[in-house]
């Protein structure tokens, strides 16, 4: 997937949702999630996380999407100094309400020590789930989003 002449630190494994929204993405190669944070209600509002680099330098990505949710406080996962994402589960479909066609109804999370999630209503949806193998985990996200999150990819290490 990489287009560099060199190995890629990580890869990019998607999108999956829909169009609308704006592309959003992150410029330093991620090596590892410190936590992810959630807005949350019939679909996902937003997503935000923090993320290590090589060079162990702490990087900020978002929230992207809307600041809406059932709750006023996002929900947030930290994730523990030997805790990785092994998993996610997510679900994509409409959101009637607003007319949206295509959007990230729910996600989970599932680490080498706990489940978080799901978050969001996964109604009418087709379901994904992204195990990553060879004792890999998931780094980083990039996606679409507008007032809500319309689709997300995954950053990985090389297979």
């Amino acid at each position: 997937m990489s287009q560099s002449q060199s190995p890629s630190p990580v890869e990019k494994l998607g999108t999956w949702g829909g169009d609308d929204g704006v592309a959003h993405d992150i410029t330093v190669a991620p090596q590892r999630l410190e936590s992810i944070t959630i807005r949350w209600g019939k679909v996902l509002d937003s997503v935000g996380f923090t993320y290590m680099d090589k060079d162990k330098q702490l990087h900020t990505a978002g929230p992207w999407g809307g600041a809406g949710g059932e709750k006023e406080d996002p929900d947030t996962i930290t994730l523990g100094p030997s805790e990785y994402i092994t998993q996610v589960d997510w679900s994509v479909g409409p959101f009637k309400l607003k007319e949206i066609e295509h959007c990230i109804t729910s996600i989970k999370f599932v680490t080498n020590q706990a489940t978080y999630g799901p978050f969001g209503h996964a109604v009418d949806s087709t379901h994904y789930s992204l195990p990553v193998l060879n004792n890999g985990s998931v780094v980083g996200m990039f996606g679409r989003a507008g007032d809500y999150l319309h689709a997300i990819g995954f950053y990985v290490p090389p297979f």
